[in-house]
């Protein structure tokens, strides 16, 4: 299993449908939001881990203002 280096979710690298390339090595991704990220800025995701990484919820939602994020309470079982 490979390490999306946007959120830190696992990504079987078997059946990965979103990757980069990135300095001669392939980086998977749960979502096509971790890769746009990834995309934008990789020295970022590529440094020591600072304890930090950003949520992961499927394209298209959004978060409240309060109480429990919307994608939060209708997640599914296959994650991102």
């Amino acid at each position: 299993m490979a390490i999306d280096p946007v959120c830190g979710m696992e990504v079987d690298e078997k059946t990965a449908t979103i990757t980069s390339e990135y300095k001669g090595k392939t980086y998977y991704f749960c979502a096509p939001g971790c890769k746009r990220d990834f995309d934008k800025e990789p020295e970022t995701y590529l440094k020591p881990s600072t304890g930090q990484r950003r949520t992961c919820r499927p394209s298209g939602t959004r978060t409240p203002s309060f109480g429990t994020p919307i994608w939060a309470r209708a997640a599914s079982s296959s994650g991102c």
